[in-house]
């Protein structure tokens, strides 16, 4: 997505650029933030998401402050990165992804109530009680054939990362996401994370911490951020962020950057 270099000096602005997002987020909602009525679903959506995105980013400068490095971080990191481009598929979308990610959370809760009545929980009668009353009040709305298969495949999207970047000409980044999932399970890249080989002697030591991989952390989360702010700002009165925005973007030589890619049909 750019061209920045995987370095230590990059890496120190790509830091001081986040801090400037994060403090310019923590700023506007220091006061009761007013939501504009238009789209008003969607814009509750993205602002969670941002805000995630935010709260996130900073937990792992803090983690990488303290010497945690990307084994322990990369959950964290994934969620990031996925919930970046997430944000511009919601607000691209519409009214019709909010509906997806809705649709896909009652599949979601109808999956656990069933492993809750398999494994013998004994909350599985009040949570399948729960569920019942929720979808009574919140009939799923009458779709055409048209609507239902837009329907169909904004949930496919939204539960495969790889799925949404292809729609939006973006498949060579899902390596990165795919490298962030390497480090996020059990996997042989967590197995081995703590161990080093000798290269003269073959010999595996074991290490108390996972090696530093890079500056690429830092660097990718300040991408992150700059995506989450780009498309929530021009939601709000104002666009309150984009000072903050424009300032991170020159401070990384990065001005005229497309943030977000542009959905393909």
């Amino acid at each position: 997505m750019t061209k920045l270099a995987d370095d230590a000096e990059t890496a120190e602005r790509a830091r001081a650029a986040a801090k400037l997002l994060l403090q310019a987020g923590d700023k506007l909602i220091a006061s009761p933030l007013s939501l504009p009525p238009q789209n008003y679903k969607v814009v509750l959506g993205v602002y969670s998401w941002w805000r995630l995105v935010n709260r996130t980013s900073a937990a792992v400068l803090l983690l990488l402050d303290n010497g945690y490095t990307a084994p322990e971080v990369a959950p964290l990191m994934r969620n990031i990165f996925n919930h970046a481009y997430a944000i511009n598929w919601l607000v691209d979308n519409g009214e019709a992804a909010v509906d997806a990610v809705v649709s896909v959370g009652s599949d979601e809760q109808q999956s656990l109530q069933g492993w809750l009545e398999r494994t013998g929980w004994a909350i599985a009668a009040q949570y399948r009680a729960e569920i019942d009353a929720h979808k009574a009040a919140n009939p799923e709305p009458v779709r055409d054939a048209t609507a239902e298969a837009l329907h169909k495949r904004l949930k496919s999207e939204l539960g495969n990362v790889s799925l949404m970047l292809e729609r939006y000409s973006s498949a060579d980044i899902y390596p990165v996401y795919k490298l962030l999932s390497g480090l996020s399970h059990t996997s042989v890249q967590t197995a081995s994370a703590y161990l080093e080989q000798d290269s003269s002697s073959g010999e595996v030591q074991i290490r108390s911490t996972a090696p530093q991989l890079g500056y690429a952390d830092v660097i990718q989360l300040t991408i992150a951020l700059l995506q989450a702010a780009h498309v929530f700002s021009p939601l709000l009165d104002g666009d309150p962020l984009r000072a903050a925005v424009d300032q991170a973007l020159a401070s990384l030589g990065l001005e005229g950057l497309d943030l977000v890619p542009t959905r393909t049909p």
